[in-house]
């Protein structure tokens, strides 16, 4: 569900930003410190888009459609004029136009909602990928030889799924897509696969390591 249109400046990099997330940047390039101080002047804020083709430093790189607004909270002016800045997803937004390429790359982005899942499912699919997340954190800990108590997480699905995509390893791409899913139930039916598939393999990893330990002694 859309909510509302705007111009944006937009900070095409090599990571997925979620909302809730939070997004540590140093800045250097000219471009971007003029972007910083545009931002600074009118609501801090910028959107984040992982980079579909192009380098992130140096030359203009083409983003995709869908990222992530990110909020500055915090902005530390560091050693060499270089700026240490904290940001914190806050909403999707869809790209409609590229409408500035120089300095920076700025757009007219649609703003995005995720579609309101049904109570019931919602409540069961929660359930589902909480209980899938705890599985894969314990497993996850357990390979580096340590043990983790049932994990803490966001109790409503829009949230749940915006923290289990943020914190579990995997391919850029994948993030890419999670993020792109149009409702939190489509994604966490999603992350419900991908955290099972994740289990299963740690578990392999650890009957490996188990066996290749008493096969040493």
């Amino acid at each position: 569900m859309t909510t509302s249109r705007r111009r944006l400046p937009l900070f095409p990099l090599n990571t997925v930003l979620f909302p809730n997330a939070s997004l540590p940047l140093q800045i250097f390039e000219e471009r971007y410190k003029l972007m910083l101080r545009e931002c600074m002047e009118s609501d801090n804020r910028f959107g984040v888009a992982l980079i579909r083709e192009g380098p992130e430093v140096g030359g203009p790189a083409v983003p995709h459609d869908i990222g992530t607004i990110a909020h500055i909270t915090q902005v530390n002016r560091i050693e060499g004029d270089r700026f240490f800045v904290s940001a914190v997803g806050v909403q999707r937004f869809r790209v409609l136009d590229i409408t500035q390429r120089d300095p920076f790359v700025a757009a007219d982005v649609e703003l995005l909602e995720d579609a309101s899942p049904d109570l019931t499912s919602a409540d069961e699919l929660v359930r589902e990928a909480t209980n899938a997340f705890s599985d894969y954190a314990q497993a996850s800990v357990g390979v580096a030889g340590g043990w983790v108590s049932r994990t803490r997480v966001p109790s409503d699905p829009e949230s749940l799924s915006y923290h289990i995509a943020n914190t579990v390893q995997m391919d850029i791409g994948e993030k890419q897509r999670l993020l792109e899913h149009e409702s939190s139930a489509s994604r966490l039916t999603a992350e419900v696969e991908v955290l099972k598939q994740g289990y299963q393999d740690l578990r392999r990893q650890m009957s490996w390591e188990m066996m290749t330990r008493f096969s040493r002694q």
